[in-house]
């Protein structure tokens, strides 16, 4: 058993180039092979040794509602947000980490030898007296030696990376440094989705405070026409005073509206990195709940391995693991480094003796009390794990596609039907207030009427904004490759 586990170390010692455990691939019988489309049909993947298309940069998907205003304001916030700004800069901080080999040059030590270390020596040696075993014969004398030496010398070592061990460290520095960057790009993606919400969410809030006007204007114009029949005894005071809670009611809801467009002005001054704010300025006062754009290019369920920062980061876990195996198969394998040292010596400050030396030493680590074995037990399981959690974010990433198609072709078509009630409950308003203005009705049915209608028109605002809600969240789930510009640090 011993003999074979060698022998395999060995011949993976012959390839030090490539990599001892293949890197991960999605497994084809359990891929999803498909989207739902709005219309109910499927979208096949493309062949995907064909190339496919990519989003790239300069295409942002808040293009689509084509307002510069809101690029103007993301983008603020992608520059400015406080935790992009610190998630983008540990990219760099790991990046700089001083125990990662960074490049050929790193395996290379020089230094001053601790054993003769450079300088000047005074030396004084001596020996006492000896005195001789023979009478007739003197003993040797006492002696003193007194001299000076001066050296200086420097040693350098080299490890050569015969059997990949620096190059897979190497590698599993980089793992870390690119999941950093991922995690970057999907809180950039996360930041770029919350402020449109924010935005949009503002918008609704404004036109629900504009229709609340309306309302006051509304009734406050029926409550004088109620009054003013009253006076003519045409009408009974119940109705005057139904008229006037209506009113009041109604007017009580403005300001409920005008703290909740504050307190959003404040969150999303906050994203953008400003101090809390509630002005209401950020957003244009011209605007207003855009239509759905053009729905976007879906692709294929594989192009999300590519498109999505979360497929990108389980990757690289993957990834990461499979070096760390490399790293601990290479540790089973000798170290080979080159030494080298030259020096000057000199005595009394006379003639220079040059010293140098040069050759190759090879340690071999065999036995280190089971700690490499037990490592290798725990990286195949961690490996085994994390292969589970890539196949789980791919099932998850196309889930979250499926899920937002659905939810906007449903309240699509709920939008169309609340549009359809509002304008047939505009007619029935407009045939109810006639009808009582003629004096062949009473009060009631002018007040269900205008009623029905305000409700109708607070949830048509409330569908549209919950389809601007369901197509970002489809443009997330998407994700896309210009959050790599966001990881960037400025100079």
């Amino acid at each position: 058993m011993i003999g074979a586990r060698a022998g395999a170390l060995i011949a993976a010692a012959l390839l030090p180039a490539c990599s001892w455990v293949h890197p991960v691939r999605l497994d084809p019988a359990t891929a999803p092979r498909s989207f739902f489309l709005s219309d109910g049909t499927t979208a096949e993947p493309k062949d995907v040794s064909a190339p496919t298309e990519r989003v790239t940069d300069k295409e942002v998907w808040w293009s689509a509602f084509a307002d510069p205003a809101l690029d103007a304001v993301i983008q603020e916030a992608l520059r400015n947000n406080y935790f992009i700004r610190d998630v983008r800069t540990l990219i760099r901080e790991n990046a700089l980490d001083p125990t990662t080999p960074q490049g050929w040059w790193w395996p290379l030590q020089i230094g001053i030898p601790a054993v003769t270390p450079a300088g000047i020596q005074h030396i004084v040696a001596g020996s006492p007296a000896i005195p001789s075993n023979d009478p007739t014969k003197e003993g040797t004398p006492a002696s003193q030696l007194k001299y000076t030496s001066a050296n200086i010398g420097l040693t350098a070592s080299y490890q050569v990376d015969l059997f990949g061990n620096i190059d897979t460290r190497r590698r599993v520095s980089d793992d870390l440094v690119e999941q950093q960057r991922q995690s970057t790009e999907l809180a950039s993606q996360n930041l770029a989705e919350q402020v449109a919400q924010l935005w949009f969410d503002i918008l609704v809030e404004r036109a629900l405070k504009e229709l609340t006007e309306s309302e006051v204007k509304h009734n406050q114009e029926l409550f004088d026409l109620v009054k003013a029949r009253f006076d003519q005894h045409l009408v009974p005071r119940l109705a005057v005073l139904q008229q006037e809670q209506q009113l009041l009611n109604i007017q009580s809801q403005v300001p409920l509206v005008a703290a909740r467009i504050a307190v959003l002005n404040s969150q999303l001054s906050a994203l953008l990195g400003r101090v809390p704010s509630q002005s209401d300025s950020l957003v244009p006062a011209d605007r207003k709940l855009p239509d759905l754009p053009p729905p976007p290019k879906l692709g294929s369920p594989s192009d999300l391995n590519e498109t999505t920062p979360e497929m990108r980061f389980a990757r690289l876990r993957v990834t990461e693991i499979e070096n760390r195996i490399n790293t601990n198969l290479s540790s089973w394998l000798p170290v080979v480094e080159v030494l080298g040292s030259a020096g000057v010596v000199s005595f009394e400050f006379d003639t220079p003796i040059m010293e140098s030396f040069v050759g190759v030493r090879m340690s071999w680590p065999i036995f280190d009390g089971g700690r490499r074995i037990t490592e290798s037990k725990q990286l195949a399981l961690t490996l085994k794990r994390r292969k589970w959690q890539y196949d789980l974010a791919i099932k998850a990433a196309v889930g979250r596609v499926q899920d937002a198609l659905l939810q906007e072709k449903s309240q699509a078509e709920s939008l169309r039907s609340l549009r359809g009630q509002i304008e047939l409950g505009q007619r029935v308003l407009d045939e109810a207030r006639k009808i009582f203005e003629q004096g062949q009705s009473d009060y009631l049915p002018v007040l269900t009427a205008l009623s029905n209608l305000a409700a109708l028109d607070r949830d048509g605002l409330r569908a549209q904004r919950l389809l601007l809600s369901y197509r970002v969240q489809l443009y997330r789930a998407l994700g896309g490759m210009w959050s790599y510009a966001v990881t960037v640090l400025p100079n």
